[in-house]
């Protein structure tokens, strides 16, 4: 898949979802249920969303353990704050909200850990960027666990910034008017910050093949 990390074998996030209008009719009505004292109202939503959640804490953190804590309390934070949630009509507004306050709690854990991000030897331009990724045997099991191995280990080691920005679009496949709404950055921005991260992962997969 050109321009995407194929970090695990799972199905693509835009054709899981349902389509946008009734799915988000369908979650105002939900947390209208909770807003009236049915806290049930909001399970189904775990359930859409925690894969989501997860998948985008456990990429930013490296960590296991601290992506579970993450996305539990971002669900807890928003299930307290549903009062101030405003949808407005906006498609994907609630786990556009959902994932802002997962990624802001990664990066409250990054903090108060003093993360250092080391950049790269160099900077990369625009003419680098191109980064894709398919297994070199799609049979092989074994290589695959390698390969993803590789990306993961790569991935953790671009700063946060660019990090977070190729989650979004080339893991779970949002579209940048999501990522603005997630991140609150203009799109230019986030389309040059994709750029830079792909050449980055590239350079440190070649790197990685060189040692």
């Amino acid at each position: 898949m050109t321009g995407a990390i194929a970090l695990a074998a799972q199905a693509s996030t835009a054709a899981a979802r349902a389509p946008a209008a009734a799915r988000d009719q369908e979650e105002e009505a939900l947390i209208a249920r909770c807003l009236a004292g049915d806290a049930d109202g909001f399970r189904p939503l775990v359930q859409r969303y925690q894969r989501l959640v997860f998948s985008v804490a456990a990429r930013t953190l490296s960590d296991r353990a601290e992506a579970e804590d993450v996305a539990q309390q971002a669900f807890v934070d928003a299930y307290d704050a549903l009062d101030r949630f405003r949808g407005a009509g906006r498609a994907h507004a609630f786990s556009t909200w959902l994932v802002r306050i997962a990624v802001n709690r990664a990066k409250d854990v990054l903090k108060s850990k003093r993360w250092s991000e080391e950049p790269l030897q160099r900077d990369v331009g625009g003419g680098e960027a191109t980064f894709a990724h398919t297994p070199a045997d799609p049979e092989g099991a074994v290589l695959r666990g390698e390969d993803q191995r590789r990306l993961e280990a790569a991935l953790a080691r671009v700063p946060v910034k660019y990090r977070e920005v190729l989650i979004l679009k080339d893991v779970e496949e949002l579209p940048y008017e999501e990522i603005r709404a997630i991140l609150d950055l203009p799109i230019t921005t986030l389309k040059i910050r994709v750029v830079r991260a792909r050449a980055m992962m590239q350079e440190l997969l070649a790197d990685g093949e060189r040692r």
